[in-house]
C-alpha cells in the first residue's frame, strides 16, 4: 500500500474519492462515482482515495479501474500539496471544492455550496473558514476548466461571490436512492404519530428554531420530534439545539445515526419531515422524504424551492411562529397531507444518480477536450 500515489506518466483523469465516507458528499461521491468512471473510461481514470476506504473504492470502480491510496486527510493543512508525481497534464477532478492549492494541472470541480461565505453567523471559525475557501476559490478561477453545481442557486452564489464566470459553469442535480420508494411499503416502525428532522446538528440547519417551534406545539399536538442527526464530533455543533433537545425529551428523540434501512423506514412513517434550514446548497433530506411519499415542510430559503417546487409547505426560517404554523396547518389537514404526499412522489422522479453522473461526465469529457 503505497501513502502517496505513483508517479504519473500520461494524461490521464485523476478522481480524488477521500470524501467517500463523509456526509452529504460521501453519498453524492458513492453514487455519482460509478456512472462517471463507465461513461470517462476513454479518460484512463485513476482514483484516489485514503488507505481505509481502499477495498470499498476498488469494488467500487471494478478491476478495469486503478485505483491508489492517497493518505493526505482532505480539508487538513496538507491538503493544499498535490500528491507526489500530480504534473500538470492530468486533469484533477475535486468533487468537493478542495483542490490541492499547489498544484498546476487543470481541473473541474463540484461545489455543493458556499455556506461560509453566505452564512451569516451561522458557521462557527467564519473568518478562518471564509479565509480557507477564497484561497481554493481563487484556485478554482485559475484552474478549472468546468465547475459542476449541483443546483442553479448554487450555480448562482458562485457567480456571485466566487466570481466564477457563469459559461464556465453548469448543474447537475444529485438523485434519490430508489430505497426510499421501497420504504413506502415497509411495516409501520411506530404505533405513535411523529415529525421528523434529518441533517448534521449544525446551527445553519435550524433545528433550534424547529425545536422552538416544536415547544410551542407540544401542549396541542400528540406527535413527537424525532432527531436524527450527527453531532458527536463536530466542531461547529448547535450546542443550543442539542440541550434544548434533550430538555424536551421524552416528546423530543435525538437519535446519532441509523443504518440506511432504518432511516427510509422511519422518514417513510412519519406524518411529515420538517426542514427549516437557513441555506442549502441542495437538500436532499426533503428529496427523499418526497419520494418515500412522507409530506415535507420545509423553508423558502437556498436551493430548498428548487428542489421541492410545489411539493413542500413552506415557512420562514427566521420566524419562529411560522414555523409552527407550518407544522399545525400540516397535522391538522388530511387532504394537505395527501395533496403533498402525491406531489412529492412525482417531483422527486425528475432527480436521478444516472442524470447526474451523466451531467458530471459531460463536464469532464468537455473540459478533457480542451486541453
Amino acid at each position: 500500500m503505497h501513502a502517496q500515489p505513483r508517479e504519473i506518466s500520461t494524461m490521464r483523469l485523476v478522481i480524488d474519492a477521500r470524501m467517500l465516507d463523509h456526509s452529504g458528499i460521501g453519498t453524492y461521491v458513492t453514487h455519482v462515482l460509478p456512472g462517471v468512471l463507465a461513461r470517462c473510461e476513454r479518460l484512463r481514470p485513476l482514483v484516489l482515495t485514503l488507505p481505509g476506504l481502499l477495498a470499498r473504492v476498488r469494488d467500487m470502480a471494478g478491476s478495469r479501474v486503478e485505483v491508489q491510496c492517497w493518505a493526505t486527510l482532505p480539508l487538513s493543512i496538507a491538503d493544499v500539496v498535490p500528491p507526489r508525481g500530480l504534473h500538470r497534464d492530468v486533469l484533477w477532478w475535486a468533487p468537493h471544492f478542495n483542490l490541492p492549492l499547489f498544484a498546476r494541472a487543470p481541473a473541474v470541480v463540484t461545489l455543493h455550496d458556499l455556506l461560509p461565505l453566505n452564512g451569516g453567523g451561522r458557521v462557527n471559525g467564519g473568518a478562518h473558514k471564509r479565509f480557507a475557501v477564497r484561497l481554493w476559490l481563487r484556485a478554482i478561477r485559475r484552474r478549472a476548466r468546468r465547475v459542476i453545481c449541483i443546483s442553479a442557486f448554487t450555480r448562482d452564489e458562485a457567480v456571485r461571490l466566487g466570481g466564477i464566470a457563469a459559461e464556465r459553469t453548469s448543474i447537475a442535480h444529485p438523485g434519490v436512492d430508489a430505497a426510499w420508494s421501497s420504504a413506502r411499503t415497509a411495516p409501520a416502525v411506530s404505533p405513535s404519530p411523529y415529525l421528523v428532522f434529518v441533517g448534521l446538528v449544525k446551527p445553519h440547519k435550524n433545528l433550534l428554531g424547529l425545536l422552538r417551534a416544536f415547544e410551542t406545539l407540544m401542549p396541542e399536538i400528540a406527535h413527537r420530534l424525532v432527531v436524527v442527526g450527527r453531532h458527536s464530533g463536530i466542531g461547529d455543533a448547535d450546542a443550543a439545539a442539542l440541550a434544548l433537545a434533550r430538555r424536551l425529551a421524552p416528546r423530543v428523540e435525538l437519535i446519532e445515526s441509523l443504518s440506511k434501512d432504518a432511516l427510509c423506514r422511519l422518514v417513510a412513517e412519519a406524518t411529515a419531515l420538517v426542514q427549516p434550514s437557513f441555506h442549502e446548497g441542495f437538500g436532499l433530506p426533503p428529496l427523499e422524504a418526497m419520494a418515500a411519499g412522507t409530506p415535507v415542510i420545509a423553508a423558502r430559503a437556498g436551493a430548498i424551492p428548487e428542489v421541492c417546487g410545489d411539493a413542500a409547505v413552506y415557512c420562514d426560517p427566521h420566524s419562529q411562529q411560522d414555523i409552527a404554523n407550518a407544522i399545525r396547518r400540516t397535522v391538522a389537514d388530511p387532504a394537505l397531507r395527501e395533496a403533498m404526499r402525491r406531489r412529492g412522489i412525482e417531483r422527486a422522479r425528475k432527480f436521478t444518480w444516472a442524470a447526474c453522473a451523466d451531467a458530471t461526465s459531460d463536464a469532464l469529457l468537455a473540459a478533457w477536450d480542451e486541453r
